[in-house]
C-alpha cells in the first residue's frame, strides 16, 4: 500500500511566505501554479479504486494526509479514505458543490450554490461556521459552471462570489474582515501573491487589490471587456478562468480567445496569445519558465514560453479542456470534455498515457503518492495506480473493425445497431478503421514489429482473411503470440458458424479450442445468461458493473479473471500469450440490446498498453 502525501504543492512564485507554500487547495497554493509534489504516475497500471458520489464531480479535491475531499453536485461534500476510496463522512450543503475545497490545520473551507462558504471539521465534517454570500448578480447563467473557491493565506480565505464581490474572511471565525466590489459575478479563483489578490471577472476585467487593505491597486480590460453578447451570439467577454502567478507574471485565459502575461506589480500587458481567435481559454499553470494553456472549443493544450507567450507545443485533445492543468516532474497531466484524462511529456508535448472517465471532465487531477485522482461528470472518481518511472515505448495502435452483416437478415450479435454504435466511439477516440484486407495486412506488420498495438471486434466477428486455419498458425494467434492484443466484446466469434448468407447454422467452439488453445465448456455445461461479478483485477483493468456471460470457462484456462459468475467460473478475462503485461485475447461482455457506457470497456482494453 502506497503512503499518500498530501498534494502538496510548490510555488514558483518566490515572494510567498512560507506557510503560504504547503496548503492543499485548488491548484494547490495560493499562487494557483498548479505544480504538485509527490510521486508522479510516469506509467499507468490500473485502477486502485472508484468512488461513485451522488452526482457529477466538478470540485477538484483536496488531498491532505490519507484523506481526499471534494463537492458534489449532489450538494454534498465528501471526505473519503485516499488508499482505499472508503467514505469517512459526507455534508449536505443547500446546493450543488462545484468550487474545490481548501484545507487548514484542522478545518476544510467550501463554497455551495447555496451562497455560503462553509468551515467544516477535516477529522468529522462537522460545521463549524458558514459565512453568506449574498445574491447572484446579473440574470444570465451562460456556461457558468464553477463557483470560485476559496484561497487560505496566513489565517484568511480570500474568495469571489457571485454577487459581484471578493472577500477576505478571517478562517477561525468566519467574520468578514474587508470586501471589495468587482461589479460583476467573480467565478475565478483568486491568486494570492506577496500583497496581491489577483482575479478575474465576468465583465472582461482582471482585477488586483492590497492583500492587507482590499483596495484596488490595478485593473486590465481584456479584449473581450468591449465585447457584448450580440456580437457573436456568444460570451466573449467574461474571464472565468484563475489566473496563475510565477516569477511577477500574471498568467490569464478569458472567453475572449487570449491568454494574456500581465505585470504582477502594474498590471501592464507583457504579451497576448491566441490559439485560433475564438476558442475560450479556460486555465492555466505555470512554472519558472512555461506556461501551459488549455483551450475549450479549440480543444488543445499548449506549452508556451512564460515571458513571451509563444508557443513551444500543443497536444490535440478529443474534447475541450475545463480543468486545469497539473504540472509534476517531467510530466504535465489534463482532462477534457471527451472523458479521457491525458498524462503528456511536459518538454515536449508528447503523450505518456491515457485513461477514459467515461464522461466529461471538468475537475482538475490531483496528485498523491504515485496515484492520481480523477473525477467526471458521471459521479466517479477513479484513483489511477502507476510508477514513476518511464519507459521507452512506441506510441500504441489501437485499431477497430465492422465486417457489416451479409445481408439485412443475417445474424448479428448485436442487436439495433449497436455494433455501428461501437465502432463509432471507438473511432470518436482515436481508433483507425481497418477492413478485412487492411486488417491483415496490419496484423502481419505487427507480427514482424512487435510494437504495441490492439484491435476491437465492434460487431463481434473475425474476417475470414484473420482465420485462415482452424489451428495456431491462424494469423489471429500469430499476432496474439507475438504481444498483440484482441478484445471480444461477446462470446468467441469462432463458435458462430455462419451459412452462405451470413446466417449461423451452428454453434461449435471446438474452433475457437484449437486457434486460442482455450477449453471452451461442453454445450450442456455453457447454455444460459449468468450474472457476474466484477473481481479486484477486473477492478483494476478499469471495469466497474457487474454484467451477463453467455459462454463463461474454467478460471484455469485463462491468465487473469475480470469477473466471475455465480459457479466461479471465468465469464470475462485475459490470455497471454507470452507478450507483454495486458496484452492477448480480452474476453468481455458488453450488454448486446441496450446502449451502455463503453468507457469501463475501453479501459479495460487499453489496459497494458500505456
Amino acid at each position: 500500500m502506497y503512503k499518500l502525501m498530501g498534494c502538496l504543492l510548490t510555488l514558483a512564485c518566490t515572494v510567498c511566505s512560507a506557510n503560504e507554500a504547503l496548503s492543499p487547495m485548488f491548484r494547490g497554493g495560493p499562487a494557483l501554479t498548479g505544480a504538485a509534489q509527490g510521486t508522479v504516475v510516469a506509467n499507468l497500471e490500473g485502477v486502485r479504486f472508484i468512488f461513485k458520489a451522488g452526482g457529477a464531480i466538478r470540485s477538484t479535491p483536496a488531498l491532505r494526509e490519507n484523506s481526499l475531499y471534494f463537492g458534489s453536485n449532489d450538494s454534498n461534500v465528501y471526505a473519503i479514505d485516499a488508499g482505499t476510496g472508503v467514505e469517512r463522512w459526507r455534508f449536505k450543503t443547500g446546493g450543488a458543490v462545484t468550487s474545490s475545497p481548501a484545507t487548514g490545520t484542522n478545518d476544510l473551507f467550501v463554497t455551495s450554490r447555496d451562497g455560503n462558504l462553509y468551515a467544516l471539521a477535516l477529522a468529522s465534517g462537522s460545521e463549524h461556521w458558514h459565512f453568506e454570500f449574498g445574491r447572484d448578480v446579473g440574470a444570465n447563467d451562460y456556461w457558468d459552471y464553477y463557483a470560485a473557491s476559496p484561497v487560505l493565506a496566513d489565517g484568511r480565505i480570500y474568495v469571489g462570489s457571485g454577487d459581484g464581490h471578493v472577500y477576505c474572511i478571517d478562517a477561525a471565525n468566519g467574520k468578514s474582515i474587508w470586501k471589495f466590489e468587482a461589479g460583476s459575478r467573480v467565478r475565478s479563483t483568486t491568486a494570492v501573491s506577496g500583497n496581491n489578490v489577483v482575479f478575474g471577472t465576468m465583465s472582461g476585467y482582471v482585477v488586483a487589490i492590497d492583500r492587507t487593505s482590499g483596495k484596488q491597486r490595478w485593473k486590465f480590460a481584456t479584449a473581450g471587456a468591449a465585447h457584448t453578447f450580440a456580437d457573436k451570439q456568444n460570451d466573449t467577454t467574461a474571464v472565468p478562468s484563475s489566473p496563475s502567478i510565477s516569477e511577477g507574471i500574471v498568467t490569464i485565459g478569458g472567453r475572449d480567445g487570449f491568454v494574456y502575461g500581465l505585470d504582477l506589480s502594474t498590471g501592464k500587458e507583457k504579451w497576448r496569445q491566441t490559439h485560433d481567435g475564438s476558442s475560450w481559454i479556460l486555465a492555466t499553470a505555470t512554472d519558472t519558465s512555461s506556461v501551459y494553456v488549455a483551450s475549450g472549443s479549440a480543444s488543445i493544450v499548449q506549452a508556451a514560453d512564460l515571458r513571451t507567450g509563444q508557443e513551444r507545443w500543443r497536444f490535440k485533445t478529443r474534447g475541450a479542456v475545463f480543468a486545469s492543468p497539473v504540472l509534476a516532474d517531467k510530466l504535465v497531466y489534463f482532462a477534457d470534455f471527451s472523458g479521457l484524462v491525458y498524462a503528456v511529456d511536459r518538454d515536449s508535448g508528447v503523450q505518456r498515457w491515457r485513461f477514459p472517465t467515461g464522461d466529461r471532465v471538468f475537475a482538475t487531477p490531483v496528485l498523491g503518492d504515485g496515484v492520481l485522482y480523477a473525477a467526471s461528470d458521471n459521479g466517479m472518481l477513479y484513483a489511477l495506480d502507476g510508477n514513476a518511472q518511464p519507459q521507452a515505448k512506441s506510441v500504441a495502435r489501437k485499431i477497430v473493425v465492422r465486417e457489416g452483416r451479409q445481408s439485412a437478415d443475417a445474424f448479428s450479435w448485436f442487436a439495433g445497431g449497436l455494433d455501428e454504435v461501437i465502432a463509432s466511439y471507438f473511432t470518436a477516440q482515436g481508433y483507425e478503421t481497418l477492413d478485412a484486407d487492411k486488417l491483415a495486412a496490419f496484423l502481419r506488420e505487427q507480427i514482424a514489429t512487435h510494437t504495441p498495438s490492439v484491435v476491437v471486434f465492434a460487431d463481434n466477428q473475425f474476417p475470414a482473411s484473420i482465420v485462415d486455419s482452424e489451428s495456431p498458425k491462424a494469423l489471429i494467434r500469430q499476432y496474439l503470440d507475438a504481444g498483440g492484443k484482441v478484445a471480444m466484446l461477446g462470446p468467441n466469434p469462432l463458435a458462430y458458424h455462419r451459412d452462405a448468407t451470413g446466417d449461423v447454422d451452428k454453434i461449435d467452439y471446438d474452433p475457437a479450442r484449437r486457434v486460442f488453445g482455450i477449453d471452451y465448456f461442453k454445450p450442456e455445461r455453457m447454455g444460459g445468461w449468468y450474472p457476474t461479478t466484477i473481481t479486484a483485477d477486473g477492478h483494476r483493468f478499469g471495469l466497474r458493473d457487474s454484467g451477463i456471460d453467455t459462454a463463461p470457462v474454467e478460471r484455469t484456462q485463462v491468465t487473469t479473471v475480470l469477473a466471475v459468475d455465480e459457479y466461479g467460473n471465468a465469464g470475462s478475462w485475459i490470455k497471454n500469450y507470452g507478450g507483454p503485461k495486458g496484452s492477448g485475447l480480452l474476453q468481455l461482455n458488453v450488454p448486446r440490446a441496450a446502449p451502455t457506457d463503453l468507457a469501463p470497456y475501453q479501459a479495460a482494453i487499453e489496459y497494458g498498453l500505456n
